[in-house]
């Protein structure tokens, strides 16, 4: 509730002037800026992207033109970046918990550099949504446990236009951050 809060927030502050413009379909961020943009946002973090060596067979087309890279840091946060071509596809942050303070605190960082990266936002916006979906994950994890559902969890996602969709899912084993192309299957 608090995320949708502060989305709406941002939303409601655009000049009246230039709100035709967010009818536009804007161009999504290509993965060439996104891999540029991403280590330059996550100060600090040694962050870059690499290739890892693949072996895949029996996948046919799925995987058919798709690149992966994988999130290479200094932190405890495992992360990876779908491609095709120059379109971003989907990247996924992922922390293992329990985690110690400061893995959960870098988690933070690297989302709010990929919403950086993928969006064009400025940091205290990235910083704002980040808080915010924040918050309601653990409140809906909260909220399932305390119910005694099968499959403990707090997910809270947006769905950003006609580009791109956020999604953060929190359980007692992991919390995953996950930018996706609404093109992907």
């Amino acid at each position: 509730m608090k995320a949708a809060a502060a989305l709406m927030a941002f939303c409601v502050g655009v000049v009246p002037g230039v709100a035709w413009s967010a009818t536009l379909k804007s161009a999504p961020v290509g993965c060439a800026s996104f891999m540029k943009d991403f280590p330059a946002e996550a100060t600090g973090h040694r962050a870059a992207f690499e290739r890892p060596l693949t072996i895949s067979r029996g996948f046919g087309d799925a995987l058919s033109g798709v690149d992966v890279y994988i999130l290479s840091s200094d932190t405890e946060v495992d992360g990876t970046l779908k491609c095709r071509g120059d379109e971003l596809l989907r990247f996924e942050a992922r922390v293992t918990m329990p985690a110690k303070d400061q893995a959960i605190t870098d988690f933070g960082v690297l989302e709010q550099a990929a919403l950086m990266a993928a969006f064009r936002w400025d940091r205290p916006k990235a910083q704002t949504i980040e808080k915010a979906m924040s918050q309601d994950a653990g409140e809906y994890l909260r909220a399932s446990l305390e119910r005694g559902d099968i499959y403990n969890s707090g997910k809270v996602e947006y769905h950003q236009a006609d580009r791109l969709d956020l999604g953060l899912i929190w359980t007692q084993t992991d919390r995953t951050f996950v930018i996706s192309s609404q093109a992907e299957d």
